[in-house]
């Protein structure tokens, strides 16, 4: 794991952490935002793997597969 997946990860926590502890909806209102940037950034970095592995250069499909 890359040393800025571990501090994306870390922020996710600590994120996490804060509004477990807040009591104030603002607080909450400015660190929900921060979170879910956050967890944006996870997942394109999990599609860009997935992508990766499975050895395609184009987006994942999002269309359901057909049985026959």
């Amino acid at each position: 794991m890359s040393s800025h997946s571990r501090r994306l990860e870390d922020r996710i926590r600590e994120l996490c952490a804060k509004v477990a502890a807040s009591k104030d909806q603002d607080e909450l209102n400015l660190i929900l935002p921060e979170l879910k940037t956050a967890i944006h950034q996870v997942i394109e970095r999990v599609r860009i793997k997935a992508v990766a592995v499975l050895g395609s250069s184009r987006a994942l499909p999002n269309e359901r597969r057909k049985i026959s």
